[in-house]
């Protein structure tokens, strides 16, 4: 989560085996990557897995990099069938009562993500949080939440080794992922059908 009031401190000195130092980035982001995923909780999982196919329409927010991980979901959403938007694209269409905004960010406070959020309720749409503050803006707007926290490789809270928000983007790329993957085998996706909607204008 990113505080711009507080300098971020330097990151943490890795320890270096003999395979380089390059190795032991790898072990620490992977690590840290697994505690975080390992910490999701499977109810608010299912329960946005089912919000989607519920939803008559999904439209995705996020910011920066946490806008890079959910514009990805919005791809997948696609290829498995789902109306899906991003919300800041010219021709996303007005999200009205029967819709679902995915609304990603760390903090929770990202002005433009929880000011898009409560145009989002005023038109009458569900809002599903993937956020790693339960106790933000973003958060008691949702109807759902999904707590992504940060932990260390030593699933120490709050104690990552990486830049200031970098794991939970890292993490809620792969949370997006996992969701996706358990979505197909769950609905018995056939990943024909998936390709056949991946768009031929590449």
């Amino acid at each position: 989560m990113v505080d711009q009031n507080t300098p971020p401190s330097p990151p943490a000195p890795l320890t270096v085996g003999v395979d380089g130092s390059l190795a032991a980035a790898r072990r620490t982001v992977l690590r840290e990557i697994e505690a975080l995923l390992t910490r999701a909780s499977e109810s608010e999982a299912v329960e946005l897995m089912g919000a989607l196919f519920d939803a008559r329409r999904v439209m995705v927010l996020g910011a920066g990099r946490s806008k890079l991980a959910v514009d990805a979901f919005a791809m997948r959403l696609m290829h498995l069938g789902l109306e899906a938007h991003v919300a800041s694209d010219v021709t996303c269409p007005a999200i009205t009562g029967g819709d679902l905004l995915v609304a990603c960010s760390g903090s929770g406070h990202t002005p433009t993500v929880v000011q898009r959020a409560e145009a989002a309720r005023r038109a009458g749409a569900r809002i599903a949080a993937v956020t790693a503050n339960l106790d933000s803006p973003l958060a008691r707007l949702a109807d759902i939440r999904v707590h992504l926290g940060e932990y260390s490789q030593d699933f120490e809270p709050d104690a990552s080794k990486q830049f200031v928000g970098t794991l939970f983007e890292q993490g809620a790329l792969v949370f997006f992922d996992c969701l996706i993957l358990a979505v197909q085998r769950t609905h018995d996706v056939d990943p024909a059908e998936m390709y056949a909607r991946h768009t031929n204008l590449e």
